[in-house]
């Protein structure tokens, strides 16, 4: 009964940090639109609705869109840059994930400068996960990634030698999919790669 409780838990805590910053980002951005409709309330006032979208919320998102695009061209000074850093060393990467996230989505977004995560196949026990390499700890030795599905938000760090580990030639964005997916797909991505190498 207590290892049930404790498997209850320990999943329930695993959903948490999954849920917290989704939570987190939506509010942001429904807070942003509130305010921006706010500001544009004048100007929609003599538009009506365009496609059934009241004019209000559709010059929100316009004006956040365009906002968030100016953001990216300040994002490239070089002052812009040393405040964010300082913003994600001290607050968000506080926040479960965050780290990963963020790289992860300038990975598929293709950002300039992106950490670049290499999809593998990690061999644990008798099995191969699709993960990525984080990070080299020494040479031949890497810390690995190996996401859950549905959600590739949240799942395990493995210490792995390079002989459990098969590089993956193929995008991030094709491995997120795959475990949104629960595996649908796998054929097309992985054919003629689980050859079973044994040590």
């Amino acid at each position: 009964m207590q290892a049930v409780l404790g498997s209850v838990r320990a999943t329930m805590i695993r959903g948490l940090f999954l849920l917290v910053p989704v939570m987190v980002f939506g509010l942001l951005i429904a807070k942003a639109l509130s305010m921006l409709r706010g500001v544009v309330e004048p100007l929609a006032g003599a538009m009506g609705p365009l496609a059934g979208i009241p004019m209000p919320n559709l010059l929100a998102v316009v004006v956040l869109i365009v906002m968030c695009f100016i953001a990216g061209l300040v994002a490239k000074a070089p002052w812009s840059q040393r405040i964010t850093q300082w913003m994600e060393t001290t607050v968000l990467a506080k926040i479960p994930g965050y780290t990963y996230m963020k790289g992860m989505g300038e990975s598929v977004a293709g950002v300039e400068g992106a950490t670049a995560y290499q999809p593998v196949l990690a061999r644990i026990e008798d099995s191969w996960q699709l993960g990525f390499i984080v990070e080299t700890i020494e040479p031949g030795q890497y810390a690995v990634y190996v996401p859950g599905a549905p959600s590739p938000w949240s799942g395990a760090v493995y210490f792995m030698a390079e002989s459990r580990i098969k590089r993956l030639d193929m995008k991030i964005g094709d491995v997120q999919g795959c475990l949104k997916r629960i595996g649908i797909g796998s054929s097309r991505l992985l054919q003629g790669k689980l050859g079973w190498t044994s040590e």
